[in-house]
């Protein structure tokens, strides 16, 4: 049986190099998710994924870079989430629909919270580089403008004072589930962005579809 190819560029390599990508990947999410970007160093996440930091370096220059990564997949897939939500056939109006998603999907996923309040906080603090840090919060932007009541006005348009008050609930919502803060009102995360949603609703004079 002839032996696999050895050449850095043959089938055989990059299957290898896909792998040891998606193990970084996976070690890096645990590490960051522990430590944040700050704490978190390329020994640490070397060791998690039983490799040395030399194995990383070719692969990723630096943990800002794997962090952008990590983030950017993240985004990406809590966009489609909510997108699909507030876009779908359901009770709730549509930014409801997206508000419920957008809280859904980090309830399922806890470890990407810690990991999306880099971009949450203000990507200028801790920057990962001014093209990924355009695209990042590009991204966050984009799903951001959903959690809105009022039509987006153009493309380039912000996220308005309305989704960002949503926002801004959702995630202190999140942040006192994962401390056990919302024990003391016997509440569940769903149940109070449900009381919130529907406290505006009434305000505003909004149906329910």
């Amino acid at each position: 049986m002839t032996p696999p190819s050895s050449s850095s560029t043959g089938p055989w390599a990059s299957s290898v190099r896909d792998m040891k990508r998606v193990a970084i990947l996976a070690a890096a999410s645990e590490v960051f998710g522990e430590e944040g970007l700050q704490g978190a160093t390329m020994r640490q996440i070397a060791q998690r994924a039983g490799c040395t930091t030399g194995a990383i370096y070719p692969l990723f220059a630096s943990k800002e870079l794997i962090y952008a990564e990590l983030l950017a997949t993240s985004l990406a897939d809590l966009h489609a989430h909510v997108s699909a939500a507030a876009s779908g056939a359901g009770t709730g109006l549509p930014h409801e629909r997206a508000a419920k998603a957008f809280l859904d999907h980090y309830l399922a996923r806890p470890y990407e919270v810690n990991l999306g309040l880099y971009a949450f906080n203000g990507l200028k603090k801790l920057g990962v580089g001014k093209e990924h840090d355009r695209a990042l919060n590009k991204a966050l932007m984009d799903t951001l403008v959903l959690l809105s009541p009022h039509e987006r006005r153009s493309r380039s348009s912000p996220p308005d004072a309305e989704a960002m008050a949503t926002f801004a609930q959702l995630i202190g919502t999140l942040v006192l589930h994962q401390a056990g803060r919302l024990q003391f009102a016997k509440l569940s995360p769903k149940q109070l962005i449900e009381h919130s949603l529907t406290t505006r609703r009434r305000a505003a004079g909004q149906q329910e579809t």
